[in-house]
């Protein structure tokens, strides 16, 4: 993830996500979209699913500049809430730009990853959220997280989200975790983890913990 984030992400796409039986064509990719993004598409094409079942990646042909022609819009949040852009550059000299995130009637403020890892974490969110099954601790210690080391190990990227919906990542094997501060305590946090196969969340019974759900 730190020399090669594309390659990272191109990795955990063909092992988790199924291929398409017939690719489905992007479009034409105006030189206005960065490299890492014109990359994200052109994977796209043979797994349709990484656009999105969330939040959701825009088409190529939607990506448009915002009302200020300062930035270039090309993701939103699943109700609206906000969206993501980069710097608008017509020749897309930035091969790695800054994300922003802009909230709904508010302020835009920074990703913490440029694009190639803002591309990572949202494909791992999209797992984590959109899985077939799933498991989630609700109110769960945050001092209590090292808990999960047996089955789980930190996904060694910034916070994603932080300014809106902070979301850490957690992985293991055929397993992908979200982590995100509690909206009651201060003190705990929310976790949910996803799995393609259902036999991938089993080994998480043997951690002895009460799962407010699991569809293992």
């Amino acid at each position: 993830m730190d020399s090669e984030p594309g390659r990272a992400l191109e990795l955990f796409v063909t092992g988790w996500h199924p291929e398409a039986v017939e690719p489905r064509a992007v479009g034409e990719i105006p030189r206005s979209i960065p490299p890492a993004l014109a990359d994200f598409y052109r994977l796209a094409e043979r797994y349709p699913d990484i656009l999105g079942g969330q939040n959701r990646i825009r088409s190529v042909g939607a990506v448009r500049p915002d009302s200020s022609a300062g930035f270039l819009v090309f993701a939103d949040e699943n109700q609206g809430g906000w969206d993501w852009s980069i710097p608008w550059e017509v020749d897309a000299t930035n091969s790695d730009p800054a994300v922003w995130v802009g909230e709904l009637g508010g302020a835009t403020v920074l990703e913490q990853e440029p694009l190639s890892r803002y591309l990572l974490q949202f494909s791992l969110y999209e797992a984590a959220s959109t899985a077939p099954y799933s498991a989630a601790l609700r109110n769960f210690p945050e001092h209590l997280l090292p808990m999960l080391g047996p089955c789980l190990q930190g996904v060694p990227l910034r916070t994603f989200m932080a300014p809106v919906a902070p979301t850490d990542f957690l992985v293991g094997p055929g397993i992908v975790a979200g982590v995100s501060p509690s909206y009651f305590n201060e003190d705990e946090v929310d976790v949910w983890v996803g799995a393609r196969h259902r036999s991938a969340l089993r080994p998480l019974l043997e951690l002895g913990l009460q799962w407010r759900w699991f569809e293992g």
